[in-house]
C-alpha cells in the first residue's frame, strides 16, 4: 500500500528500493557505474518513411512511447532519500516527456552509423542531472535522417530503475506499440502535447526478488563468502583473481567497442554450439579464456574467475493479477544475479602450452587440440550455468547481499580490494523483432547492448545480444583507467576473429 507523506502533499512512497536496485544505486552514487544502453534499429512502414512524414512519425513514436510507459510502472516513478540506507520509490503525478524523448536529425551527408556508435559512447558516459523526485532516470533518442527507412532509438538508463532484460521488453513493447499506433488512433488520456500526467491510483511496482521468495543460504557456502569478505590480503592465494588489473576509479571514462555477426554466421555458430552442447554464452566465455591466456602471460595471470549475469525472472511466481505487464518473464525491474566460474592454472597453462604451438597458425585459426580444449571449456560453462538454473534461488549472490546494511560502505571498501573477475559476459538473449518483410509494418533488425564501465567489477565485460533472424551484436568495454588500451583492442578481435 502506498503512504502518503504530509496529508498529501508530497508524493506517496510506494516501496523501497530492493537489493539489486540500492546496490545499483550505490555504484551510481560513487561514480563507479554511469549508463546502461539498449539500441534498437527500427525499420519504418513505407508511409512513414518520407521526409515529409516527420510530424506524424514525431507523433506515432510519442504515443507508442506512453502506451509502453503505462504498461510498465518502474518508467513512472521517481526517487527519494537517494543517498540515504534506504532510498524508495515513489509516485510521481507526471511525466514531461520532453525530457524522455529526444530526437536527432541528420542531414543526407551526414555518417548515420558513426553517428549512432558515438551517440552511444557518449550517453554510457553521461550522468543523470539528478536522483530526481520529478522524473524518472530513463530517456529514448531518436536518430533518424529524413526520409530514411530506418531510425536508431537508443534507450539509456540508469541501472536501479531495471535491468538489461527490462530494457529488451521496452523495446518489444514498443514496437508492438508502434504497429498498433493507427489502429487505436492518437488520442490518449492524460497526454496534453508533451505533459503525460499519470492516473491518481498508485501503481503496482513489480516487488523485488528477496520480497517474493525465499533465498536460502547453506552454512557452508555462507562461510566461504564470509571468509573471503574479512581475509586479510596477506592470506589470499588465490592466484585466479585479476591482480593485473588493479581498480581504479578516476578519471571515469568507458572505452566502448562492437562488432556485428550476420545472421548466416550466427547460425552457423549456433549449430556448431548444439553440436558441441553448448551455447553462445559458454563459447564466448571459452573464446575470451583462450584470448586472455594468449594476450597476458603465466606470470601476470596465472588463473582466471570471470563471471556470467543471469536472469532471475524464471525464479518468480505469476504475475500479481492487477500487473499491467501480464506475465514475470515482461516485468521491467531489476532480476538479475551472476554465477562465478573459475579456471585454474592446469588449464590455463594447457591452453598456453598449445597457443605457443599453434602460434604460426595466427590468433583466427585454432588448431584441432585448441578447439578440442575451447568446446570442452564451452561445454563445462554451460554445465556450471545449467546447474545454477537447477539451483535456484539457492546459495545465490542476492541471498547474501540482503545481509548488506550500508550498501555505499560496500562499493567503497569493493573499490579497494583485489579485482576479482577478469572478464563478464551479459548476455540479455534474442529481441523479437518481427520478421516479416512486409513493408508496411514496424520491425527491428539489429540491436546493441551497451555498459558503462563498472569500475569494481570485471576488467573487460562484453554484452551480445541478437535479433530473431537478424543476426548478433557484440559490445566490449572496459574502464579507460584500469585496462591498457591496445589490450582491450587486442581481446576484442581476439573475441572478433
Amino acid at each position: 500500500m502506498a503512504k502518503v507523506l504530509n496529508n498529501g502533499t508530497e508524493p506517496a512512497v510506494l516501496r523501497k528500493l530492493g537489493i539489486n536496485e540500492k546496490y545499483q544505486l550505490a555504484m551510481y552514487l560513487l561514480d563507479q557505474y554511469r549508463g546502461t544502453i539498449l539500441s534498437c534499429r527500427y525499420t519504418l512502414p513505407q508511409h512513414l518513411a518520407l521526409a515529409e512524414s516527420q510530424t506524424r512519425l514525431e507523433e506515432v513514436v510519442k504515443v507508442a512511447v506512453v502506451d509502453t510507459i503505462m504498461r510498465h510502472p518502474m518508467l513512472q516513478v521517481g526517487m527519494i532519500d537517494a543517498t540515504s540506507k534506504t532510498p524508495s520509490w515513489i509516485q510521481l503525478k507526471s511525466l514531461d516527456l520532453k525530457h524522455h524523448i529526444q530526437w536527432l536529425y541528420l542531414g543526407k551527408d551526414i555518417d548515420f552509423e558513426h553517428t549512432v556508435q558515438e551517440t552511444i559512447r557518449v550517453q554510457l558516459d553521461e550522468r543523470f542531472p539528478e536522483l530526481s523526485t520529478k522524473q524518472p532516470d530513463w530517456k529514448i533518442t531518436v536518430i533518424w535522417q529524413a526520409g530514411a527507412a530506418v531510425m536508431e532509438v537508443l534507450l539509456t538508463w540508469n541501472h536501479p530503475q531495471f535491468d538489461g532484460v527490462g530494457a529488451k521488453v521496452f523495446h518489444e513493447d514498443l514496437l508492438e506499440m508502434l504497429t498498433s499506433v493507427d489502429d487505436r488512433g492518437y488520442e490518449r488520456p492524460g497526454l496534453n502535447e508533451d505533459i503525460l500526467t499519470l492516473p491518481e491510483a498508485p501503481p503496482c511496482l513489480p516487488t523485488p526478488i528477496e520480497s517474493l521468495k525465499s533465498l536460502p543460504l547453506d552454512l557452508k557456502y555462507l562461510a566461504r563468502v564470509y571468509w573471503d569478505e574479512i581475509r586479510p590480503q596477506f592470506l589470499n592465494r588465490d592466484v585466479s583473481q585479476a591482480t593485473w588489473c588493479p581498480i581504479r576509479s578516476s578519471p571515469y571514462k568507458t572505452q566502448f567497442r562492437a562488432f556485428l555477426i550476420d545472421n548466416a554466421s550466427l547460425l552457423a555458430i549456433l549449430a556448431l554450439c548444439r553440436q558441441n552442447k553448448t551455447t553462445i554464452t559458454g563459447l564466448l566465455n571459452a573464446l575470451a579464456l583462450i584470448a586472455f591466456s594468449s594476450r597476458l602471460d603465466s606470470a601476470a595471470a596465472p588463473a582466471f574467475q570471470c563471471s556470467t549475469v543471469m536472469d532471475h525472472r524464471r525464479n518468480l511466481p505469476p504475475a500479481p493479477p492487477d500487473a499491467p505487464w501480464d506475465r514475470s518473464d515482461r516485468a521491467v525491474s531489476n532480476y538479475v544475479t551472476q554465477v562465478p566460474h573459475r579456471f585454474d592454472t592446469g588449464l590455463v597453462g594447457r591452453i598456453r602450452s598449445k597457443l605457443l604451438a599453434n602460434s604460426s597458425e595466427g590468433c583466427d585459426l585454432l588448431s584441432t587440440d585448441l578447439q578440442r580444449e575451447l568446446w570442452t571449456v564451452a561445454a563445462q560453462n554451460r554445465r556450471e550455468i545449467l546447474q545454477k538454473l537447477d539451483d535456484g534461488l539457492r546459495n545465490d549472490l542476492v541471498g547474501v547481499f540482503r545481509h548488506v546494511t550500508d550498501w555505499q560502505k560496500t562499493m567503497r571498501d569493493m573499490a579497494k580490494r583485489q579485482r576479482q573477475f577478469t572478464w563478464l559476459i551479459s548476455n540479455i538473449g534474442v529481441l523479437a523483432g518481427n520478421t516479416s518483410e512486409n513493408a508496411q509494418e514496424w520491425s527491428i533488425n539489429r540491436a546493441q547492448f551497451g555498459l558503462s564501465a563498472e569500475i569494481p567489477a570485471a576488467a573487460i565485460e562484453f554484452a551480445p545480444i541478437s535479433v530473431a533472424g537478424r543476426g548478433m551484436c557484440v559490445s566490449v568495454n572496459w574502464p579507460d583507467c584500469a585496462v591498457d588500451l591496445m589490450l582491450g583492442e587486442r581481446i576484442m578481435a581476439d573475441l572478433k576473429s
